[in-house]
């Protein structure tokens, strides 16, 4: 049998070190910890499908928790049933009531699992929804009160008023005005048809 962690946090900007300290105490290898830094929408995501593909039957997989695998019912029944039928246990560390065993094959007891794995499941999709509702109020009310979303605009400079008519004079190149204006080339194009709108 092979031990494997899995770890998914929704973005690159989250903090992995929790799960990976949880992962050390179960005495996982690191080479055996796959990572993903993705939405758990869907189950489209590289390394838990590259871990699929690695794992064999009496192998078994630890999560810190049934989010982690994620976060829509459907899929997440159909993800654990998946294992199930191809002889791979799994371990949540945060809901021990739903782990697997290959020792256990108590009918009443797997039915029970399944009864909970639904409940946890709807819960953590619900999470996900309300999740998106508080994000898109959040964005609401910051429009509301006129705040700017998004990146921060680039101004119109004096540095760029001086590197655009050096560049339209022909005294220097495109690409030293965009360096002048200290602006990438997609920026400096922009505010070129926005000053000359302006003008």
């Amino acid at each position: 049998m092979k031990r494997f962690g899995y770890i998914r946090v929704s973005s690159k900007d989250q903090n992995i070190d929790r799960q990976v300290e949880n992962m050390k105490r179960e005495s996982i290898n690191d080479r055996d910890i796959f990572i993903d830094k993705l939405s758990a929408k869907n189950y489209e995501r590289p390394q838990y499908q590259l871990l699929k593909r690695l794992v064999r039957k009496d192998d078994e997989i630890v999560f810190d928790s049934i989010t982690r695998m994620g976060r829509s019912m459907n899929e997440t029944l159909k993800e654990y049933e998946w294992f199930l039928e191809n002889g791979v246990q799994l371990k949540f560390l945060k809901e021990p009531m739903i782990n697997t065993s290959t020792e256990d094959d108590d009918v009443i007891k797997q039915a029970i699992q399944k009864v909970i794995l639904t409940v946890l499941a709807a819960f953590a999709e619900k999470e996900r929804t309300d999740i998106k509702i508080r994000q898109a109020e959040g964005i609401e009310a910051a429009k509301a009160k006129g705040k700017h979303l998004g990146r921060p605009k680039t101004k119109i400079t004096p540095e760029f008023i001086q590197a655009y008519n050096e560049w339209k004079n022909k005294e220097i190149p495109a690409v030293a005005a965009m360096e002048k204006a200290k602006m990438s080339k997609p920026t400096f194009y922009r505010k070129v048809k926005e000053y000359e709108k302006k003008k």
